[in-house]
């Protein structure tokens, strides 16, 4: 059960990359700086616009936004499984009880805040809530990526490559979360909104690469 309840972190992967896949596809046109545009463009369209219900040309949203908001909560949900099964393996072999605690927390806030993104799109009266959670969310998970590094350099057992794979997103994680405070306002122009979009697109991919590894990690340690 405990591999098989590892393994599913792949399918989450692989349903997340289908769904936004469509929801890309799908999605009628308009970006914050041009409703006229047609169709998905994928440096100047944030994620958050394929979850809202009315694109940002006027059109009806709803095939999108049922893909992008589903993708959301799968994948958190997915994560959410996977990992209860990798700190289970992690506990075998840290005793560093504050350490677990922390990762729990920092963890389970992060993904909640992911499927409240989900919940509350970026659109009319939840735009407010929807960034709180946004935010909410990257910072809570560069806190426990910080912890996670932290706990894997102190156990032999984890391979390096996944140490340094770890070091490398909770990097990137922190340039993404100063882009998204202090960079350009991506509503000022099309240049703004390029570097605010490519700086999500990178971290988003971030995430599924490092969920990736971490899953084959997960399985060439759980015998410990």
């Amino acid at each position: 059960m405990e591999k098989i309840i590892i393994k599913q972190g792949y399918l989450g992967i692989f349903l997340f990359v289908s769904f936004n896949f469509f929801a890309i596809y799908f999605y009628p046109g308009g970006t914050i700086i041009d409703p006229t545009t047609q169709g998905y463009l994928f440096f100047y369209n944030f994620f958050s616009n394929l979850g809202e219900w009315i694109a940002k040309n006027g059109q009806d949203n709803s095939f999108s936004a049922y893909l992008f908001n589903s993708s959301l909560i799968v994948l958190a949900v997915s994560y959410g499984l996977f990992y209860f099964m990798f700190l289970k393996i992690q506990f075998r072999i840290s005793e560093k009880y504050l350490i677990k605690i922390a990762l729990i927390i920092t963890i389970g806030l992060s993904l909640l805040s992911f499927i409240l993104i989900a919940i509350f799109p970026s659109e009319g009266p939840t735009f407010n809530l929807h960034i709180f959670f946004v935010k909410a969310a990257f910072r809570l998970l560069l806190i426990h990526c910080l912890i996670q590094v932290y706990n894997l350099f102190q156990n032999s057992v984890f391979g390096s490559s996944i140490k340094i794979i770890s070091v490398i997103f909770s990097t990137a994680l922190f340039i993404f979360i100063l882009v998204m405070e202090f960079g350009p306002n991506p509503f000022e122009s099309n240049r703004s909104l390029l570097i605010q979009v490519t700086a999500q697109k990178l971290v988003v991919f971030s995430i599924i690469i490092y969920f990736y590894f971490q899953v084959r990690e997960a399985l060439k340690v759980r015998n410990y």
